[in-house]
């Protein structure tokens, strides 16, 4: 469920940033200008590396002027930018000097320059992008994590002069891949991808070296406030993280009352999903759909040992072992039911109520409280 949700926003993300290079080729074309005999080229905003024209400085040394639509204003000098590839959106003429309109490649820096200030061809100095791709799952999405924990590996701007993060810092954490683009340097070429991290001050986005990641959810939770549901990839890798985290100690404490009934992934899923109770997360709106429970039967949902842990996660450990007790008592599962349930499997998922800096704003007092209790038999 709340990996369906965060696939999406990805998903949504990449659809904006598609509207958005068509909404700047729609304005180009109404644009009030100074230039005559304009004629477009949408290969830069289409990625169509194949056919972008791209230019460079023909001298380093002296004065390039960018200019605005209407040649009335200078936007940048682009002999401070001597390193930039400048990529072709369109040409055009004043009087009878041919003008170029380019664009750097994150488009944070457009206009019009002088033909004769530049020259064809990739800049051969720095990084340089000669090709940007979404096509999943190699360039975009898919889940990935860093290869080696002991390597550096370092997140770049788009121009591989600023490192933002060294991700060896990070390898408790999976990445999604926005999209990838491949950089030409010293003669080689080299595939990099953006990607987001969470970060204590918030995401920190940029580009990776695609060859440091690796496909598949990272199984290092160390130092993790807490883990969504879907993003274990085995048993072992989720009892690791119960076994380990600081905030698992209720779930322990549960796992207790159930000495001979294991812990199963799968049913945890379902459990977090089909049979819990939830802070609730702006734009979170598909929780409660529930997941498939193939795999498992007689399944047994606790979910009023679910509501009862919400409706009382501002209580002490103690407080709420006791009412968990109480209610699983009530239900007719006693310490002599619940000690004879080997043949069964656990679902348990809770996350106890604790502040979490990414869901500042999203949830009504930034913590996240989310509590599910189930048992069932694998098929």
């Amino acid at each position: 469920m709340q990996m369906k949700f965060k696939t999406a926003l990805a998903g949504f993300a990449a659809t904006l940033g598609l509207l958005g290079l068509t909404a700047v080729t729609a304005d180009a074309a109404t644009q009030k200008t100074a230039f005559k005999n304009v004629t477009e080229d949408g290969t830069f905003f289409n990625n169509e590396y194949t056919k972008v024209t791209p230019y460079h400085l023909k001298s380093t040394k002296k004065s390039a002027y960018m200019w605005n639509d209407m040649h009335s204003q200078k936007l940048y000098n682009l002999k401070n930018y001597s390193s930039y590839t400048w990529y072709q959106l369109a040409t055009g003429y004043k009087g009878k000097s041919k003008y170029v309109q380019v664009s750097n490649f994150p488009m944070t820096k457009r206009g019009w320059v002088w033909a004769g200030y530049l020259s064809k061809g990739y800049n051969s100095k720095h990084y340089q992008v000669t090709s940007k791709r979404y096509g999943q799952p190699t360039y975009a999405g898919g889940f990935f994590h860093v290869a080696n924990a002991n390597k550096n590996v370092y997140l770049w701007d788009w121009s591989h002069t600023k490192v933002r993060l060294n991700l060896k810092d990070y390898t408790n954490q999976s990445f999604q891949k926005r999209h990838s683009v491949r950089m030409k340097h010293d003669g080689k070429q080299t595939w990099y991808s953006y990607v987001d991290v969470q970060t204590k001050k918030g995401v920190v986005s940029g580009y990776v070296a695609s060859s440091l990641l690796v496909p598949g959810k990272t199984t290092n939770h160390a130092n993790t406030d807490m883990v969504y549901p879907d993003d274990f990839t085995t048993t072992a890798d989720y009892l690791e993280y119960i076994k380990d985290s600081n905030y698992q100690k209720l779930t322990r404490s549960i796992m207790a009352l159930f000495p001979n009934t294991p812990v199963d992934l799968g049913m945890s899923q379902i459990a977090a999903n089909n049979y819990a109770d939830k802070t609730p997360v702006d734009g979170d709106d598909d929780f409660g759909e529930g997941i498939s429970t193939q795999g498992y039967k007689q399944i047994v949902g606790f979910s009023q040992v679910s509501e009862y842990l919400y409706d009382n996660r501002n209580a002490s450990n103690d407080t709420k072992i006791a009412g968990v007790k109480k209610l699983l008592d009530e239900a007719g599962y006693t310490q002599t039911k619940r000690d004879s349930m080997s043949d069964y499997k656990l679902g348990i998922y809770n996350i106890n109520n604790i502040k979490l800096p990414n869901l500042s704003g999203q949830t009504p007092d930034g913590k996240m409280a989310w509590y599910g209790l189930a048992v069932g038999k694998a098929e």
